[in-house]
């Protein structure tokens, strides 16, 4: 172990993170610093070249991030998700608690294939205006699509970046997903959304009969689709992209196959060239997720790895580690970032499993599921709420301020991690 060059690197790390949670910092710019600056000094150090650090990104993870960015677009150009919000009130026939489940409910289908920001920054103006047509307050259906946004984040492993990135590093596919994780997060999600309904939906005042019958009359989800034709064709080829990611154990390489051929099929439509698409890339989000790469494995090549193999955890219970874990993941990503978290965690995790013979499934739950839902712990832990707050505020929303966001997002938070837990302990039983 090289300590001053651990420390070092630690000293860069947290410098990173500080960089990406606070505005008007220029964090990519930081974050490639601290990378060259760490790769630098760990190659004078240890004697090793450009390519060994080039080899430490998950190289798999970026392109699925990259690919899923371009998708993202293409269903966000094409009005897909706006078109679904509207049809969703047009089948609730304005009862306004079918609305809410249809609505928490797509929300979190969509939080699981597309980036929760993006769902959030369509989904959330569509929400506000409708509920302006209908005369009453939009703040308790925001809270319910944000609040259940986050349960999607758990359904898929493509679903977010640290989910991409934890997927990656230890090689589970959608259907280890769809075994550990769905039972538990449609059960959690029908609980979120009756608790909503029963203590916050239930508060607010019924919608007028006839306003109801007007804005039904008066909205139509058709005037959405410029174009029909590409409409249906991008629809049906994401549904496709999600079964193929269901069915194929190559996440990435399905994800750029199917964004290359939207690109090439939507080219006559939308007259953007693959060059035009890729300035609507998130590129800050991966050269940041490349800097971190770097940085982690400067890291273990100085030791980190060390710090724990010394740490007696044969000693240790596996079920109360496992339970350790969720804990205080959670706790940690309700304050720093969700993928700087999941980057330091992932050799820690894998250390338990391959020197102490750890059972993996429970440890993977509760990581997985800790990085995913501990964001709701106060509103900055999570950037979809973020985004919905400030869609509220931009939109005048009365009942939907921070204090509402952050009482209501805390008690959520604490009633998923709790039932995580008892999950959690079934998960044990059976393994």
């Amino acid at each position: 172990m090289n300590l001053p060059l651990l420390i070092f690197l630690f000293v860069l790390f947290i410098a990173v993170i500080i960089s990406y949670s606070l505005k008007g910092v220029d964090f990519v710019a930081i974050s490639l610093f601290c990378m060259f600056l760490g790769a630098t000094i760990t190659g004078l150090q240890l004697g090793l070249g450009i390519e060994e650090f080039i080899l430490d990104v998950e190289w798999e993870a970026i392109l699925i991030i990259f690919s899923m960015s371009i998708i993202t677009k293409i269903a966000q150009d094409s009005n897909v998700l706006e078109y679904v919000a509207v049809k969703l009130f047009k089948i609730s026939r304005g009862d306004r608690r079918i609305f809410l489940y249809l609505l928490c409910t797509i929300t979190t289908l969509l939080a699981a294939v597309i980036s929760d920001v993006v769902v959030v920054l369509i989904l959330a103006p569509v929400v506000v205006r409708l509920c302006h047509f209908l005369k009453i307050r939009a703040g308790t259906y925001l809270l319910g699509m944000t609040i259940c946004i986050n349960i999607g984040s758990i359904i898929t492993p493509f679903s977010s970046g640290e989910n991409i990135i934890i997927s990656t590093a230890f090689r589970l596919d959608t259907l280890y997903f769809i075994q550990y994780y769905w039972i538990f997060s449609f059960l959690l999600l029908f609980l979120t959304i009756f608790l909503i309904d029963r203590f916050l939906l239930s508060k607010e005042p019924d919608i007028e009969e006839q306003t109801k019958k007007f804005v039904l009359e008066l909205v139509n989800a058709d005037v959405m689709i410029k174009n029909k034709k590409m409409f249906y064709f991008n629809s049906f080829a994401i549904i496709v992209t999600i079964v193929f990611f269901m069915i194929l154990p190559i996440l990435y390489l399905t994800a750029i196959i199917a964004a290359l051929i939207l690109v090439i099929v939507n080219r006559s439509y939308t007259k953007k060239p693959m060059g035009e698409l890729l300035k609507d890339i998130e590129w800050e989000i991966i050269f940041f997720f490349i800097s971190l790469y770097v940085i982690i494995g400067s890291l273990l090549r100085a030791g980190f790895t060390e710090i724990f193999t010394s740490i007696p955890f044969e000693l240790f219970d596996p079920i109360l580690i496992a339970f350790f874990i969720l804990i205080l993941v959670s706790l940690i990503s309700g304050f720093v970032a969700n993928t700087p978290t999941a980057l330091i965690f992932i050799p820690i995790i894998q250390t338990l499993i391959t020197n102490f013979n750890f059972p993996s499934a429970p440890l993977f739950f509760a990581f997985i599921i800790a990085i995913n839902i501990g964001g709701n712990l106060i509103p900055q832990g999570a950037a979809a709420d973020l985004m919905t707050l400030k869609v509220a505020q931009d939109s005048g929303v009365e009942n939907l301020g921070y204090k509402r966001l952050l009482k209501t997002g805390a008690v959520f938070a604490i009633i998923h991690i709790v039932s995580a837990m008892g999950y959690l302990f079934i998960i044990i039983l059976f393994t």
